[in-house]
């Protein structure tokens, strides 16, 4: 079975909206939910967010209620955009799978749906419990999110969502139906 890598951040809502649709993904791939910090990523690529864009900013906004339509699923912007997700992202690669993709998800949809603040140490703790949040501060675990966003970035990535189907980018949630034909095209030839 081919394998995806699938590199998102939590403060990305694109990387809401494709984890929201990793089913026919998964269907056809083994699928690896790898967490790495986008604000890392965005600096070694020399790429700029869209919300510092004017035009991009509000064209996200427009962009973002299409996508969730499409989708079929709820999104609101939270009350702070962007906000540190670090200490989150370090708490899901401290998991291992299948809990984190199910812990991602979870993450998800407390930003994106409910609205919580998940750079808030006490939410987190709310969430995914006091001794995951300690452990996820560990030198371990940080040096392996930063590994983690170093190899997406030597991989080409620029922003998130980025899955990788071997060597082969597929950036953001309007490109999974790209990827998806491609798995179930495998062996045949590029398409």
């Amino acid at each position: 079975m081919p394998v995806v890598d699938f590199f998102y951040d939590l403060v990305s809502p694109y990387s809401y909206l494709a984890a929201t649709q990793m089913a026919p993904i998964e269907a056809l791939a083994q699928v690896q939910w790898r967490p790495f910090w986008l604000a890392g990523v965005m600096k070694a690529s020399a790429n700029t967010p869209p919300f510092m864009v004017p035009a991009k900013a509000q064209y996200m906004s427009q962009d973002l209620r299409r996508m969730a339509a499409y989708y079929g699923v709820k999104l609101q912007m939270p009350q702070r955009f962007p906000l540190d997700t670090l200490s989150a992202m370090r708490c899901l690669h401290a998991l291992a799978e299948p809990v984190r993709a199910t812990t991602s998800l979870a993450l998800f949809e407390a930003l994106w749906v409910e609205g919580r603040d998940i750079s808030e140490v006490e939410v987190l703790k709310d969430l995914l419990g006091a001794e995951l949040v300690e452990r996820a501060a560990s030198a371990g675990i940080k040096l392996a999110l930063k590994e983690t966003t170093d190899e997406a970035v030597m991989r080409g990535a620029f922003g998130a969502p980025s899955l990788f189907l071997d060597d082969e980018l597929f950036f953001g949630c309007d490109r999974l139906a790209l990827l998806e034909h491609r798995l179930s095209h495998r062996g045949g030839g590029q398409v």
